[in-house]
């Protein structure tokens, strides 16, 4: 039976080598502390950011051509739940010729 491999993510150090890991075998993925505390730090920045009331690409506003359309904040969460679903939707079809080789 085949060890389940354990792979652990650094901030800024995600490879496309991991990626493939992740994808073609089942991966035990852990985070490491500097991992936690740089999601806190960016975590208080946007709550900063939104309390303060002004805007921020991307957090409170539209992408592209709708970059100074200020989202409501009712709005937010799905706004950066359709960001993540859009990006990984582009990284699996840029990735998939590659895995099939």
């Amino acid at each position: 039976m085949n060890d389940i491999k354990q792979l652990m993510l650094h901030p800024r150090q995600l490879s496309f080598k991991m990626l493939r890991d992740i994808y073609e075998q089942p991966v035990i993925l852990t985070l490491t502390e500097s991992a936690y505390e740089a999601i806190d730090a960016s975590h208080e920045d946007v709550r900063t950011i939104i309390a303060r009331d002004k805007s921020a690409y991307g957090i409170n506003t539209g992408f592209g051509l709708l970059a100074k359309t200020r989202i409501s904040d009712d709005q937010l969460e799905l706004l950066q739940h359709n960001l993540i679903v859009s990006h990984s939707v582009a990284l699996v079809t840029h990735f998939l010729p590659a895995w099939y080789d």
